[in-house]
């Protein structure tokens, strides 16, 4: 493998979720000459990652094996690009950061949940297992609505965690020449406004140096935020929603009973903002 190849993981189940991610997966991949890797993880530390679960007998786990290598294979062959496949049982945050490592991972693909061998593991774990590895998430629960992504919502507040979300903005931009959708809330505070306009200055100094294409919108006066970014994500038929951790945990994370179309990008904090070029 060369070192230079990337590959984008899925926390893989044998689910019909696990091959709804493979099709985001696979959209994504072929444009820039990613690899993909499917990963099994049986979590049998338990803790705060899923709860315990039952560790597999090495029978059970050869089986798992040689089922996980063959749909690598089939996937190679079907679409034309290198998948792999990794099988492991242990402390999910070790498998994970290992195999992220392993693969030079650039992103993550999943469905909402992800189910071991008696344990699930969400969106919320993975953002704890994978805490300072910056791999960004995305979280679909439907088969692409399009043959390639080329609309992009990003919501932009007056918090400056925010700017964490710009690396991710101008590299999709970039390399899926996507158009970028900024949303911003309608604020009546003048301290908050000013930081908003700060963050909305900042980002279209920096897309306006990579030569980007991107429109800003504001949300209605009484309408929320989350129903304005939502709402106008489903009438441009955007392909996916970026969003920093703190939105996820708050609009997202544990709804079960909410369902969502479009894809999810949720971006995980980290502190060196300034250093946007090591990820483009």
């Amino acid at each position: 493998m060369s070192p230079k190849k990337k590959y984008i993981v899925i926390p893989w189940d044998f689910s019909e979720g696990s091959e709804i991610a493979l099709k985001h997966a696979v959209q994504l991949a072929k444009v820039v000459n990613n690899g993909i890797a499917l990963l099994y993880i049986n979590n049998i530390k338990g803790g705060i990652f899923g709860g315990f679960s039952k560790k597999h007998k090495e029978d059970e786990l050869k089986k798992i094996e040689s089922e996980l290598t063959a749909r690598a294979e089939e996937i190679s062959k079907e679409f034309d690009l290198e998948c792999r496949a990794f099988v492991r049982q242990g402390k999910a945050k070790q498998i994970a950061q290992e195999i992220i490592h392993t693969v030079n991972a650039n992103l993550m693909v999943m469905f909402r949940a992800v189910q071991g061998n008696k344990n699930t593991l969400s969106v919320r774990d993975f953002l704890r297992i994978l805490k300072g590895a910056f791999i960004p998430f995305i979280i679909v629960e439907t088969p692409p609505s399009h043959d390639y992504y080329k609309e992009i919502v990003v919501p932009i507040d007056d918090d400056r965690r925010y700017r964490e979300s710009l690396a991710w903005i101008i590299y999709m931009s970039n390399y899926y020449q996507c158009n970028i959708n900024l949303m911003k809330p309608y604020l009546t505070d003048e301290f908050r406004k000013k930081d908003l306009a700060n963050n909305v200055y900042f980002t279209k100094k920096m897309l306006d140096k990579q030569n980007i294409i991107y429109g800003v919108k504001t949300a209605k006066k009484k309408e929320a935020f989350k129903t304005a970014i939502f709402n106008f994500a489903g009438i441009i038929e955007a392909d996916m929603v970026m969003m920093t951790a703190k939105y996820y945990l708050k609009w997202i994370s544990g709804k079960s009973h909410e369902s969502f179309d479009i894809p999810v990008m949720c971006i995980p904090p980290r502190a060196d903002l300034s250093k946007y070029s090591s990820f483009i």
